[in-house]
């Protein structure tokens, strides 16, 4: 890393990290489709996604980990042996029957905790 005339005069003040600021700006100037890709074929480093989590919340993929709510970031539920080994639940909502509508039942999202 390299320092600034000011870094030089004043080396015990904290200093900002020039790169790291550089590969957060490449990072938000991505798309959330980008972002989403990237996350999945494992090119984001932990402090990436970090950032990313921070800086916005609503475009990270949740999975539901079956407690209600929205669930679990991805990129943390890859490394949880609970949600990763688990079977995959999500499927296609099922159709309501008129019976079924009359008891007030209704259709939950696949993969989301909660009902619509």
């Amino acid at each position: 890393m390299t320092t600034t005339p000011a870094e030089d005069l004043f080396p015990n003040l904290p200093r900002i990290d020039h790169e790291w600021e550089a590969r957060k700006k490449r990072l938000m100037t991505l798309t959330p489709a980008q972002r989403i890709a990237a996350m999945r074929a494992g090119h984001l480093t932990h402090r990436d996604l970090a950032h990313w989590s921070a800086e916005r919340l609503d475009e990270i993929p949740h999975v539901s980990t079956g407690q209600g709510g929205p669930g679990e970031f991805e990129w943390i539920a890859a490394f949880i042996p609970e949600i990763a080994d688990a079977p995959d639940t999500t499927s296609a909502p099922r159709e309501l029957d008129d019976a079924a509508i009359e008891r007030g039942e209704r259709m939950s999202r696949p993969g989301i905790g909660g009902d619509f």
